[in-house]
């Protein structure tokens, strides 16, 4: 806040100064107030160069848990253990080669890198997000995607390893949460912000012509690709060739590929985004939201392509109340980029929904059966039941997912397209400023005698965590752009 913001009246004691030794004095007065006022807002606060040290401290210090680039999701305190993910689960893995692909692990650690690199200028950041971009590459599969984990061999894209955790020993990309389109995002942002490395750039653009080989003609993706491969397995009939909203796959392909259009300019990429987005507004469910996954172009049988589909034996044919954030997210997205209003259209049918389907305790279910929109549940003995009793554990069964659908939607509502994206390039308020010190602060403070954030989240005591240190290099680098932003 200025000083002429803070004190309305200051013409008064301007014009009393002129002729007044007291005039002087007030006007002395408040300029020394101001003063005060600025120096307590900011105290405590890093200065720039402290977080510029901090990030290089940490970024340094998390790189040397790396193999050659690659990270585990998770080491515990001492060092002596490496967590990977599979199906929902963290298992011990001694074989340090093994990185985990799935995001937040390698490929959002070779984004917090990047980030920091184009914050704080560190060319050193930058070789480490370009090895990590290396390691991305080097178990790239042969048709240009990834798997959930893999071992960092030249000879894995060649191969029929067993990687464990992984559903088959098959080289069939997995677009299941994140784990093709997290890399290729990765490697679209590496490229566009300065690597010069001819092998990155051959990487990024098999990964994204894989996604665009991989869409369905009408506009969705598949959990894996290719359906049928040389080994001979096949995903027809398999619900993992059904178009996936479920864990975002759909909407991640859209990102990925919206920010290479956005990098590159390649008009095949956002044709692609668009496309996709009007599927979605196609297979939306009447008067409602959407379902986690639709029927495929080329279904035979009873079932009639793009209607919804069932997944596994727990995730019944129904409207989701979880996935639907994901496809309201990358509307907004389509519809900024593009102008075009349809992309919007829906969203009050989809908040009436959402206020209409409020379970009692505030949250919603996320399953509701077509036709009666009544909660859908299962037991852990496989039965589809509208009773939250006896529930099958380890899923979400409800959520707070409809309050930030419903503050997203109304956003949009509230605000023209021009000022959400004047919005988003106007430079942060001093209260802003002040909550991003606040938790730079907290960030740098949190960083032990190595350097790293120790978290007591996970299998151990003490875990290093690759979303933690996302998360936390996310808090510096925000502070230093506001800062940069308020410069400039």
């Amino acid at each position: 806040m200025r000083p002429e913001q803070a004190f309305p009246r200051t013409s008064r004691i301007q014009a009393c100064s002129k002729g007044t030794a007291v005039g002087k004095m007030l006007a002395l007065a408040v300029a020394l107030a101001a003063a005060c006022s600025a120096a307590a807002d900011t105290e405590g606060l890093p200065s720039a160069n402290e977080v510029r040290e901090g990030i290089v401290r940490a970024a340094e210090a998390f790189s040397n848990l790396s193999y050659k680039g690659g990270y585990p999701f998770l080491i515990s305190g001492d060092l002596e253990t490496r967590y990977n993910g599979g199906h929902g689960t963290l298992r011990p893995h001694p074989d340090r080669t093994y990185i985990c692909i799935e995001p937040p692990a390698t490929p959002w650690v070779g984004r917090a890198m990047l980030r920091a690199y184009r914050v704080a200028g560190d060319e050193r950041l930058l070789g480490m997000a370009m090895e990590t971009g290396d390691a991305l590459a080097t178990v790239q599969l042969a048709v240009g995607g990834w798997r959930m984990r893999q071992p960092l061999s030249d000879q894995w894209a060649d191969t029929h390893i067993d990687v464990p955790g992984a559903y088959r020993n098959t080289p069939q990309a997995d677009l299941d949460d994140n784990r093709s389109q997290g890399p290729a995002l990765f490697l679209v942002e590496l490229v566009r912000d300065g690597s010069p490395s001819e092998r990155h750039r051959e990487a990024m653009h098999k990964a994204l012509d894989m996604l665009l080989e991989a869409q369905y003609p009408s506009g969705g993706w598949p959990q894996y690709y290719p359906l049928e491969t040389e080994d001979g397995h096949s995903d027809l009939g398999n619900y993992r060739r059904y178009h996936h909203i479920n864990d975002a796959t759909i909407p991640d392909c859209m990102t990925t590929l919206l920010e290479a259009y956005r990098a590159f300019g390649e008009q095949r990429y956002l044709d692609a985004v668009v496309r996709a987005a009007d599927w979605l507004l196609e297979v939306r469910l009447p008067e409602a939201a959407w379902a986690q996954q639709y029927y495929d172009d080329f279904v035979t049988g009873p079932y009639k392509p793009n209607a919804p589909a069932p997944g596994r034996w727990f995730e019944p044919t129904a409207i989701t109340a979880g996935e639907t954030r994901s496809v309201i997210s990358i509307l907004i997205e389509v519809w900024l980029e593009t102008g075009d209003e349809r992309y919007i259209e829906p969203f009050g049918e989809v908040a009436e929904w959402y206020e209409r389907s409020r379970l009692e305790d505030g949250r919603w279910a996320r399953f509701y059966e077509l036709h009666t929109n009544r909660p859908l549940y299962c037991t852990p003995d496989r039965i589809i039941t509208y009773s939250d009793e006896d529930l099958r554990p380890g899923y979400a069964w409800k959520g707070t997912w409809g309050n930030a659908v419903l503050h997203t939607i109304q956003g949009v509502q509230d605000r023209s397209r021009e000022d959400i994206l004047a919005g988003r390039d106007a430079p942060p308020s001093p209260e802003r400023i002040r909550q991003l010190g606040r938790a730079a602060r907290e960030a740098l403070d949190a960083l032990d005698e190595r350097g790293l954030w120790v978290v007591s989240r996970g299998p151990e005591d003490e875990n290093i965590r690759t979303d933690e240190f996302y998360r936390q290099m996310g808090r510096l680098c925000a502070y230093l752009e506001a800062l940069a932003a308020r410069e400039g």
